[in-house]
């Protein structure tokens, strides 16, 4: 069928994190491989540390060095072995350096633009586009979708992995062959509320004409003998199976939306050379019954099949979605491992059971709903007390008055289902901006705001940790934002331009598959240096919110709380990035004191319940 689509594009590479992989060298020996990066940019290193490049000379991995002016690597002629030429300490690691960030993105945007026929930043563009509220319509992808699957063996390397098993691996409604938790149809169902039941048709094994030592040779880019390969099968599929290539999902350029081959055995080849899994444009372009090639996955079926991978592929192929993650290796993109087009499809565990995709990306699908927040939009906003259950298809926005395309996105997650392996769970925001680029961490298409103000993904530390939602503690309330050194760096609800938003989210209950919050008014009123709010059992306040600067001298603050209840009192100041206790009155009662000697910095009052709710006055001199 055809959909009645705008033609859906994208900038896709399947990320690489640690990934090992093996490959014979010259001398007969497997060397064990170690790759991080993507399709468009990866650095290879052995065991031991010790950068690597396929050298085409030796037909095999030597050691390599940046050269003199840092933007290339070179072969050093010697080839690689496993054997531990050198050992490295736990405390600092002595490996060499790879080339220099900039480096990096110059060779992604070079090997970019030869896989898919265009440049990144007409691909940026484009997803720039997609990603605006106006583009819901278009975007939209749900009802039965049809791919399909070539699967292909060779006279050398016949396929061990059966049709039918390929078969359910994709369609069954229940799934859980070679460790799944269901198949790719099974995934989207459930991700998208059964909105999208996107299913494939599988062939036979087509025989490769030659064997498969050809088309995996390591002295060809990856695209040459891949695309050789595949129009092969296609004209075999159209001639010898009679296939009706009409049936298959379509844009409205008549581009066949998912277009997979799956071949038997490993990749047999190294990073981007020979049969290295990779998805592309076809060059030459195949049609039949109305439907022609554009885009396409293929990927080694190896010993077992994991979904991830298809699935973050179908996430470009069927719906445009872009990669939500750096390709130039400078971070790990702010996402991370909160979303399948991030990292939540390629983890050890998550390539079962990939994470669902983030709820913006959802709602362009057309499979969640998002509810208005600011009143400035919507007169007849909700405030006050909200609540949202992490596995529905609703989520909370906050939209930018002056730019449409500009937004906060609130959505709960919860560790179970389909987010089983995310690394975190509670209340979730993301600050949307179509503006954005992920060549630049600091202002992506989807910024995470994260809860603990590290933000170690950006920094390149790790892939998101159980600090990054907001989870019912005082200090992970989301306002205005925190003082930052590099203040457009830091997590905060300001727009872009640097104005505030007018966005407040408090009171945020533990984790749990309903999350409950208080969002707008529900700020405590201030009059001169008292402050004036209500606390729930086990609920904080954090005065002046979100933080202020003082130049040294005594702070000195009085609560006052209701009889019967416990009510603490501390003084927070802002050192090496995070919040650090100054000061606190931890007494049995309601009626606390702190008289603190500060010096110059960023400071913030904290009001806490211990046991007890109900209304206080806090009075502030500064």
């Amino acid at each position: 069928m055809v959909l009645s689509l705008a033609a859906l594009t994208s900038h896709a590479a399947i990320p690489y994190k640690g990934h090992g992989y093996e490959f014979r060298q010259p001398g007969g020996e497997v060397l064990k491989i170690r790759l991080d990066g993507n399709d468009y940019y990866a650095e290879q290193r052995t065991e031991d540390g010790s950068l690597i490049i396929y050298d085409h000379a030796k037909r095999g991995f030597c050691y390599a060095h940046v050269n003199a002016t840092g933007d290339q690597l070179v072969s050093s002629g010697v080839l690689a072995t496993n054997a531990k030429l050198r050992t490295f300490s736990t405390a600092q690691d002595k490996r060499e350096p790879g080339l220099s960030t900039a480096a990096k993105a110059r060779l992604a945007r070079q090997r970019y633009q030869k896989m898919h026929g265009r440049t990144l930043e007409l691909a940026q563009k484009a997803s720039a586009a997609m990603m605006v509220p106006s583009a819901v319509a278009t975007a939209a992808v749900s009802g039965q979708m049809r791919g399909l699957t070539v699967i292909i063996d060779f006279s050398d390397a016949p396929g061990t992995i059966t049709k039918p098993q390929v078969e359910s691996f994709l369609n069954d409604a229940n799934y859980t062959g070679f460790g799944n938790a269901q198949s790719v149809r099974g995934y989207f169902l459930a991700v998208s509320g059964n909105k999208l039941d996107y299913s494939n048709s599988v062939t036979r094994y087509y025989r490769a004409k030659r064997p498969k030592s050809y088309y995996a040779d390591a002295s060809l880019d990856s695209g040459t003998r891949s695309q050789e390969l595949i129009m092969e099968a296609l004209n075999w599929v159209k001639s010898s199976e009679g296939f009706d290539f009409s049936t298959l999902s379509r844009d409205s350029s008549g581009h066949i939306l998912g277009l997979n081959f799956f071949y038997a055995g490993e990749a047999d080849s190294p990073w981007a050379k020979g049969l290295w899994p990779h998805m592309g444009w076809l060059g030459e372009q195949f049609c039949s019954n109305g439907a022609c090639t554009g885009s396409y996955q293929i990927s080694d079926m190896g010993k077992q099949l994991a979904i991830g991978t298809f699935v973050h592929e179908s996430g470009h192929l069927i719906m445009g979605w872009p990669d939500l993650y750096d390709y130039d290796g400078s971070s790990q993109g702010s996402v991370a491992n909160f979303c399948v087009m991030g990292f939540g499809g390629v983890g050890y565990e998550s390539q079962f059971r990939p994470t669902r995709p983030v709820g913006f990306l959802r709602y362009l699908a057309g499979w969640d709903t998002a509810i208005e927040l600011n009143p400035a939009i919507n007169r007849s906003a909700p405030t006050g007390r909200l609540s949202m259950a992490a596995a529905g298809h609703s989520l909370y926005r906050w939209s930018n008055p002056a730019n449409a395309a500009e937004a906060f996105y609130v959505e709960a997650i919860h560790k179970s289902e389909q987010n089983l392996y995310q690394p975190d769970q509670g209340l979730a925001v993301f600050h949307i901006d179509p503006a954005g680029t992920n060549d630049d961490e600091w202002h992506p298409y989807i910024q995470m705001e994260h809860a603990d103000g590290k933000r170690d993904p950006e920094n390149n530390l790790n892939q998101g940790d159980g600090g990054d939602l907001y989870d019912g503690v005082a200090t992970r309330t989301f306002n205005a934002g925190v003082p930052n050194a590099l203040s457009a760096k830091g997590t905060n609800s300001l727009w872009w331009n640097g104005y505030a938003s007018g966005l407040a989210i408090a009171n945020i209950s533990a984790p749990g598959k309903t999350v409950t919050f208080d969002v707008g008014a529900t700020t405590p009123t201030s009059t001169g240096n008292a402050y004036n709010g209500t606390l729930a059992e086990k609920g904080e306040a954090i005065h002046p919110s979100p933080w202020f600067e003082y130049k040294g001298g005594t702070l000195a603050a009085i609560l006052s709380g209701p009889a019967g209840t416990d009510f603490d009192l501390r003084i927070e100041k802002w050192e090496n990035n995070v919040w650090s206790m100054a000061a606190e009155s931890t007494g049995d009662a309601s009626q606390e004191k702190i008289s603190y000697a500060a010096a110059a910095g960023y400071y913030r009052i904290i009001v806490s319940s211990y046991s007890g709710a109900g209304k206080y006055k806090l009075t502030v001199t500064k």
